[in-house]
């Protein structure tokens, strides 16, 4: 965070709550994901909930809403269609975060039959996680892990969905990208799929106020991946498009 940009959010944070939990936790912190998913303005006042509101309406979080939204729908998709076909499902996220799509579906749509493990590089997020899922009731596991180690795939039962939304613009290495294309081809069960996200505009908005990397985000495009994705093995490759991101959904081909 550049030091006006820090300075601003430490002024306003005693009126935006938004911006009290930034300058206190961070702006990329999954305390702030959390409050800018839920998407209602609080201040001290009527002038403070205005400064909370214009907070929340930032590129940076609508473009974060739309993600979790359309990683929980394509979620929702594809266990429906175990669940009509009588088979459980295991979801790897590699890349989780507080895993918040994952806790939605898990507390409108969780049963005995779905079990979730979460992956993250950030110890904060992941304790985080842990938190909001043993005060929600719900049954994920989250661990630290890297996507690009193979001990991060490896889980009781191999998993029947990986994904891996938000990540590769992180990597700023093409040979990552492929590393975790290949490590989930070879721990996913056959049949199972594998969603990520990529981002082909070099002026996307991921994150409010971040220098250095965030305002550089690595740049592949869908049909970069597409054809990486394709090379490893996958099939049936698909794209979604959503604000900032495109999603791309892949299938492990039967008897691999």
């Amino acid at each position: 965070m550049t030091p006006v940009a820090e300075n601003v959010i430490r002024l306003l944070a005693p009126y935006s709550e938004g911006c009290r939990l930034a300058a206190e936790h961070g702006p990329t912190s999954g305390v702030v994901f959390e409050y800018a998913c839920q998407n209602t303005p609080r201040g001290s006042s009527a002038l403070g909930r205005w400064i909370d509101r214009t907070f929340l309406h930032l590129a940076a979080w609508e473009n974060l809403r739309q993600r979790v939204d359309l990683t929980r729908d394509i979620v929702a998709e594809f266990i429906e269609r175990r669940r009509a076909a009588g088979l459980p499902t295991v979801v790897l996220d590699v890349a989780s975060g507080t895993a918040l799509y994952l806790r939605q579906f898990a507390r409108e749509h969780g049963g005995e039959d779905l079990y979730i493990v979460c992956r993250d590089r950030d110890p904060r997020q992941v304790m985080h996680g842990r938190e909001l899922t043993s005060k929600e009731g719900l049954r994920l596991t989250f661990a630290v892990g890297d996507a690009t180690d193979q001990a991060s795939y490896l889980i009781d039962r191999d998993p029947d969905l990986v994904l891996a939304t938000g990540l590769f613009p992180q990597l700023q290495r093409d040979d990552a990208v492929r590393m975790v294309l290949r490590l989930t081809f070879e721990h996913l069960t056959p049949g199972g799929y594998f969603v990520c996200t990529t981002v082909s505009d070099p002026e996307a908005q991921l994150y409010p106020w971040e220098t250095g990397f965030w305002n550089n985000p690595a740049v592949r495009s869908s049909e970069t991946v597409a054809s990486w994705l394709r090379a490893v093995g996958f099939v049936d490759v698909e794209q979604r498009a959503a604000a900032a991101d495109t999603f791309l959904i892949a299938r492990k081909p039967e008897g691999n």
